[in-house]
């Protein structure tokens, strides 16, 4: 029986996209294989298409649940330099810049999604038991097999909205890791459900009255082995530099983190998604999270739907930004901001409550266009204001049972 490569390489907005090789095929390990970029939306134009996708080795393992058969990720290249507009060389970079500044990161995302076959109904499966979960045999089977492909799961459960779940994995070393094992999680969950007969999504929100999907991330800097987040008590003074960077940056990055027009009904719905610009100790109702053991924080904006590659590489560089730049955040807040009257959350500035501002803030910004490179934020933006042209002529389902009668 042959033996076969699944081969993939992750688009600007996330998409996954693959090619099966002979794992004999001896050329494509050592230099690579031609692509046309401009067959990937966003990546190239026809007449600069020629691409060369090459295996990242340390992300290459054996399918679990398939017999002689592998997967491995792959960066691109333009005329044997690293392409631009590829997410993971970007997640690749940062991590480069984190070690020349002396830096390591370490991150722990945690993935929200939806099983959309559950046949439960309500609001109130938040860690439902494995007897009454239609969807427990499921995340066991997507979780063990990410477990022997050596990425480190911390628990999976169910979550608040009908059909919700959770697989949250363990730290994990770079960005670029990170973003490779989150990748990974997304690729085993779709093709674990459709072997099983189910539908899953990761859209930010599927419902008005349903929690949304979020990817919140935990994080902490090393330095010389060291974690130099965690503080006597309380964290740093190097960690609220980098809280004070996330919490300056993080509306102009808002449509890296949450980057669909349904992102923004999650941000703005309720139901624990934080919209504030705020941190606290404990406090899930702000947007940064300083857990208790004081050692990590947690960055809780951005959504299921985000391409890792670039959610993540964006939080760690505002984040280095305020340590550079001694970025001082506000006080901390100890009190619920879901629970506080209008009048006393305007002195909060918010994150953009649509898509189309998301684009007009962070067209407005240089950190953004410095972080991305010019030709993947030119790129970014041009996808999202065709998405947003798109949605404008879209007639919704909503539009016409509210109309119909008129």
């Amino acid at each position: 029986m042959k033996e076969w490569v699944y081969a993939n390489l992750t688009d600007i907005a996330g998409r996954i996209h693959t090619i099966a090789i002979p794992k004999n095929y001896e050329s494509f390990f050592k230099n690579g294989i031609g692509i046309d970029g401009s067959s990937i939306p966003g990546f190239a134009s026809v007449n600069k298409s020629d691409l060369v996708a090459k295996p990242d080795m340390d992300t290459f393992v054996k399918i679990p649940w398939r017999r002689d058969e592998y997967f491995v990720l792959m960066s691109t290249y333009f005329s044997n330099r690293r392409f631009e507009k590829d997410p993971k060389n970007l997640a690749a970079r940062v991590d480069e810049k984190l070690r020349s500044e002396g830096y390591e990161v370490v991150l722990r995302p945690e993935i929200e999604y939806f099983v959309l076959d559950e046949k439960s109904s309500g609001n109130t499966h938040y860690f439902e038991p494995p007897y009454s979960d239609d969807t427990f045999e499921y995340r066991k089977e997507v979780s063990e097999n990410l477990q022997e492909m050596n990425i480190p799961i911390r628990y999976h459960h169910h979550e608040n909205a009908t059909g919700q779940i959770e697989i949250e994995l363990l730290w994990i070393d770079g960005v670029e890791r990170t973003a490779d094992y989150t990748t990974y999680t997304k690729l085993v969950a779709k093709w674990i459900a459709k072997n099983m007969g189910m539908r899953v999504s990761f859209i930010p929100k599927i419902r008005h009255d349903l929690a949304g999907n979020g990817m919140h991330v935990h994080l902490f800097l090393k330095k010389n082995g060291e974690n130099v987040f965690k503080g006597d008590g309380e964290i740093s003074e190097e960690a609220r530099y980098f809280i004070g960077g996330v919490l300056e940056h993080i509306r102009y990055i808002a449509a890296i983190t949450n980057p669909t027009i349904t992102s923004y009904k999650r941000l703005c719905g309720g139901l624990e998604a934080p919209r504030y610009l705020s941190w606290g100790y404990r406090n899930r109702s702000t947007l940064i999270r300083v857990p208790a053991r004081m050692k990590d924080i947690e960055i809780r904006n951005a959504d299921s739907a985000a391409n890792p590659y670039l959610a993540f590489s964006l939080i760690v560089l505002a984040g280095i930004d305020g340590i550079k730049k001694k970025i001082t955040p506000p006080d901390p807040v100890d009190y619920d901001l879901y629970t506080l009257p209008e009048d006393k959350l305007e002195k909060y500035p918010s994150l953009p409550s649509s898509l189309e501002e998301a684009i007009e803030l962070m067209e407005s910004d240089s950190f953004v266009r410095e972080s991305l490179g010019s030709e993947l934020y030119n790129a970014f933006l041009d996808m999202k204001r065709s998405e947003i042209a798109e949605f404008r002529k879209t007639v919704t389902d909503w539009e016409i049972e509210r109309y119909s009668d008129l």
